[in-house]
C-alpha cells in the first residue's frame, strides 16, 4: 500500500466534511443486467456467487478511490484489495470468510471454494486487521431495492456490496447488487464507474471468465 499525503489530498475539503459525521456513509443499490452472465455460467456450470464475486472484485480493484482507506488517521491507497464474503451455515447462522484476490477466474474460483468449506466445517467471527479487504454479502433470498449495513467506525472506510436474488424483468435477467461507502473518501461518481465496470463484465462474461 502506498501512503498518500492529506495535506495534497485533491478531495481533502470532502474527507474534512464527512469523517466525523455520526452517517458518514452512503448506500444506494442498481439492478444490474445478468442475462448474458447466467447463460455463460449455466453453459460452463460454473457457480453463480463465485462468478458474480468474481466480477465484482475486479471492478472494486478498477476504481482506485474504492481501494483508499484511513487508517489511524492516514490516507492509504492499496495496490489491491481483497473480499470478504459472508458465508451461510447449516444451522441458519453465518460465517465470515476471508478470501484472496486472484486474476485468473479459474484460480479464485479454486481458491475461493476452497475457503468456503473451511470456515463451513470451522466458522470464522474474527475481528482480525481487514483494511485490505472490502466485503461481500450474498442475500439470494429476496430482490431489494435498497440496503444498509452496521457501520463499525474503524473499517467505516471499507466498501461492503450486497447481492441480492435475480429476477426477470421481461428478457432481461437482472440482480440487484446495493453498496454502501464512505463519502469521506468516495462520491457518486465513483459508485457509477463501478457499476458501469460490473455490467461491462456481466455483459460480456467471455471476456472475464475464461
Amino acid at each position: 500500500m502506498q501512503k498518500i499525503d492529506i495535506a495534497t489530498y485533491k478531495r481533502r475539503g470532502m474527507l474534512d466534511a464527512f469523517k466525523d459525521r455520526d452517517i458518514p456513509f452512503f448506500s444506494t443499490t442498481s439492478h444490474v443486467d445478468i442475462t448474458n452472465l447466467k447463460k455463460f455460467i449455466d453453459s460452463h456450470k460454473s457457480g453463480f456467487f463465485l462468478a458474480i464475486s468474481f466480477l465484482i472484485t475486479k471492478s472494486v480493484n478498477l476504481i482506485p478511490e474504492l481501494r483508499h482507506r484511513i487508517i489511524d488517521g492516514e490516507l492509504f491507497e492499496f495496490s489491491r484489495v481483497d473480499p470478504g464474503y459472508t458465508v451461510l451455515l447449516d444451522d441458519e447462522t453465518f460465517s465470515f470468510c476471508d478470501s484472496n484476490y486472484v486474476d485468473s477466474f479459474k484460480e479464485y474460483s479454486e481458491l475461493s471454494a476452497a475457503k468456503i468449506k473451511e470456515v463451513k466445517d470451522c466458522p470464522d467471527h474474527g475481528f482480525e486487521e481487514k483494511h485490505h479487504m472490502f466485503f461481500i454479502t450474498n442475500i439470494p433470498w429476496f430482490s431489494f431495492t435498497s440496503i444498509v449495513h452496521p457501520y463499525d467506525k474503524k473499517y467505516g472506510y471499507i466498501p461492503v456490496i450486497a447481492i441480492g436474488k435475480y429476477f426477470k424483468d421481461g428478457d432481461k435477467l437482472l440482480v440487484p447488487i446495493g453498496i454502501q461507502v464512505h463519502h469521506g473518501l468516495v462520491d457518486g461518481i465513483h459508485v457509477g464507474k463501478f457499476y458501469q465496470s460490473l455490467s461491462n463484465m456481466c455483459y460480456n462474461p467471455e471476456l472475464w471468465l475464461v
